[in-house]
């Protein structure tokens, strides 16, 4: 059936209750929370570099050191070699494999007192090789220590840095800038307006009509305008003397149509509003690649592909919504084109 509807118009602006741009609003949540959520990121990759970057410091300070405790256990061991070398050339048989024997007394009054400093001078030579060894091995525990720690460092960076940017001081000082600030501003000034209509809203301070609006706001709930695939009557529902049935598609987009009793009948089936110029008409939804009529149960399914269990629920759920029996006045004074599309209905309904 096809009937000829007015082309939409825009409605003249009219004084009544201001409703938020709810999709606006969303976008304004989420650039915060996005900028918000890189500033947190940014800090912990700049964290994680910093302990990076320390540890590199650390190891290539270590390995300077490392590279003079070398040069210096050269030396020394240079030094220990000749001194003992040194002693052996003068007193073969005090000298043995590793060990430096002390000479007598005799042999120190034979040779003048030479005995005792060269011996004494191949342990020190000795004793300085073995601090010069201790140092390197010392400098090498610290170099694995330091990767040690640097593991551990890494390990507790998340955990750091969640503290940090959790804490009042970081998050005032990130808001001192302009466009973060700003953008938290206008959060809070979307939080404050929600705050305000809950309690007038707790106070019975909303009219049915604001209610009604804001509502149809909030859902994104649109007109019954053709063309629109797969239409199907979710729900009824009312704002004050005001009774709208809530429609769905199969992209699960909401429209409102004023109530009318006489479309009751046909609240269990699924249509497509089409429009050819001017010209819109109404059809049963098919199934794909059928002339069969797309049921209550194949929309939802395909409302929730991947989900039969959810879409075989909502099914049956929505069932006890078909089989009520409504005592509902039909909406009166609607404008002229949702009259068009509740007539368009109608004539479906009456042919039942």
């Amino acid at each position: 059936m096809a009937i000829s509807t007015p082309e939409n118009e825009t409605p003249a602006a009219s004084e009544g209750p201001v409703i938020p741009n709810f999709r606006d609003d969303e976008r304004a949540r989420a650039r915060y929370a996005s900028m918000l959520e890189r500033r947190i990121k940014t800090f912990g990759i700049e964290y994680e570099g910093s302990i990076r970057r320390n540890a590199s410091a650390k190891r290539d300070e270590l390995r300077e050191e490392l590279d003079k405790a070398q040069a210096e256990w050269v030396r020394c061991k240079e030094a220990a070699d000749a001194a003992r070398e040194a002693y052996r050339q003068a007193f073969p048989q005090l000298v043995k494999k590793t060990r430096l024997d002390a000479p007598s007394v005799v042999d120190n009054v034979r040779s003048l007192g030479a005995a005792s400093k060269l011996h004494h001078a191949a342990e020190e030579a000795w004793f300085a090789a073995e601090k010069a060894t201790s140092a390197i091995r010392k400098i090498e525990h610290n170099e694995n220590q330091l990767d040690i720690e640097l593991k551990k460092a890494l390990e507790r960076a998340p955990a750091v840095a969640k503290e940090v940017t959790e804490s009042a001081k970081w998050l005032a000082e990130i808001h001192a800038e302009e466009e973060l600030g700003n953008a938290r501003a206008k959060v809070e000034a979307i939080d404050a307006e929600r705050d305000a209509y809950a309690v007038r809203l707790a106070a019975g301070g909303v009219s049915p009509e604001e209610l009604r609006l804001r509502t149809f706001a909030e859902a994104d709930i649109k007109p019954v305008r053709a063309p629109i695939d797969g239409l199907m009557f979710d729900r009824v529902e009312q704002y004050g003397p005001a009774t709208y049935f809530i429609l769905r598609d199969l992209r699960k987009q909401l429209y409102a149509l004023p109530y009318d009793h006489r479309l009751e009948p046909i609240v269990g089936d699924v249509y497509d509003l089409t429009r050819t110029g001017k010209e819109t008409g109404i059809r049963r939804t098919t199934r794909e690649n059928s002339q069969v009529p797309l049921s209550l149960l194949d929309h939802f399914m395909k409302c929730h592909e991947g989900d039969d269990a959810a879409g075989h629920a909502a099914y049956h759920a929505h069932q006890e919504f078909v089989k009520q029996h409504r005592l509902l006045a039909t909406m009166t004074g609607v404008d002229e084109a949702d009259a068009a599309m509740i007539e368009l209905f109608a004539a479906v309904a009456a042919r039942k």
